[in-house]
């Protein structure tokens, strides 16, 4: 009877104790729809103009974005800026790696900035001053450092190439990637506590159980009183 009584009550305990598995969330995305976005965050996450590593363009801003066109292992095929006055689409390749994929469409994928740059002629001839200057108006897309220069590449008209980076060109931080990052943070932090709390029924138990472990300790631990003999008639 003690050992019946002992075998229900491991039972129980090995039942509330016993937590069912946890299904796993892949949270790794390994492919992205055509037209969705991938945030920028690595530090020298250059735009390729093919699937190989020797064909850097340029480094792209930090914290702004590609379009994804598609997914082709180690490399991606992305698509940087829009077509405008001074700017136009540009079609590349990025290390997936380097990709932080996001399921939104940003506010502002991409950094627009635009400069001037003016080419003097030192030996014109002084009775044509309209020839001595030049000024150009370039788009900035990114940049290219050499050595110790940094060096920017550019849209000029319809034709894209490397000038001195000037020294006022600054790229602001852009912060849409960290604003919703926060904003999702209590919704990410519920989740966890929400799995791991025990259901109702088995709180129930538990407490039903601490009721009854004193009697069960009781009825295993009482001493069997002995058969007294009877002496054969």
């Amino acid at each position: 009877m003690k050992q019946f009584i002992l075998s229900v009550f491991l039972s129980i305990v090995l039942l509330i104790t016993s937590s069912p598995p946890r299904l796993t969330q892949a949270t790794a995305q390994t492919s992205a729809p055509v037209g969705s976005y991938a945030c920028i965050l690595e530090e020298n996450a250059y735009l390729y103009a093919t699937s190989n590593e020797r064909s850097g363009l340029f480094l792209l801003p930090k914290t702004y974005y590609v379009k994804t066109l598609d997914v082709q292992g180690e490399y991606t095929k992305v698509e940087y800026s829009t077509d405008g006055e001074h700017t136009k689409k540009l079609t590349g390749y990025c290390k997936t790696a380097q990709l932080t994929f996001v399921d939104y469409v940003p506010s502002e994928p991409y950094f627009y900035s635009t400069f001037e740059l003016t080419y003097r002629i030192d030996d014109s001839d002084k009775r044509y001053p309209f020839l001595t200057e030049i000024t150009v108006t370039c788009a900035y897309y990114g940049e290219y450092p050499i050595g110790s220069e940094t060096y920017c590449y550019v849209l000029q008209g319809d034709s894209f190439g490397y000038v001195p980076k000037p020294s006022e060109l600054t790229v602001p931080v852009n912060t849409e990637y960290t604003d919703r990052l926060t904003s999702e943070l209590p919704q990410k932090e519920e989740t966890p506590e929400e799995q791991e709390s025990l259901p109702i029924t088995q709180i129930a138990t538990i407490l039903l159980l601490c009721l009854i472990a004193p009697i069960l300790a009781t009825l295993i631990l009482r001493p069997t009183r002995k058969r007294p003999d009877y002496d054969e008639d």
